[in-house]
């Protein structure tokens, strides 16, 4: 009965040192190292890869297809992160923020145009009822 508990669904191994790494519950790629020691697993992982990729024939090509690939991790953890923050409820809410902000700003821009119109039509109405009353004396 010494059985190991098996990880929970949301981890995966570090591709480095093996430890489980809690991977996010929405869409997106898993994460392939640990996150908590500010990438120290996926920095010696590189470093190794780098050290064999000069290695001739088919461990070179290894280690530097591996190389493409954590370029291509980040790439695409970078852009789930941008479309998480825009496309996310808050994202939109806050898009919608701007629109409406932005709206009522012209409104109130149009108010005034408008009521600084009005009151040049009555200051020359006025002004022309002055002059139409001088005329006639």
């Amino acid at each position: 009965m010494d059985a190991e508990p098996t990880p929970a669904a949301d981890t995966r191994p570090c591709a480095h040192c093996g430890r489980d790494v809690p991977q996010r519950a929405g869409a997106g790629r898993p994460f392939r190292y640990c996150r908590d020691n500010d990438g120290a697993c996926q920095r010696a992982s590189r470093n190794s890869r780098m050290r064999q990729r000069t290695a001739p024939g088919l461990p070179g090509q290894v280690a530097r297809t591996w190389e493409a690939v954590d370029r291509l991790d980040q790439i695409v953890e970078t852009l789930t992160e941008a479309l998480h923050a825009e496309l996310s409820p808050a994202g939109v809410e806050r898009q919608l923020a701007q629109v409406r902000a932005d709206a009522a700003a012209q409104v109130a821009a149009a108010h005034t145009e408008r009521d600084e119109a009005r009151r040049d039509a009555e200051d020359a109405a006025a002004a022309t009822a002055r002059a139409s009353s001088r005329s006639v004396w």
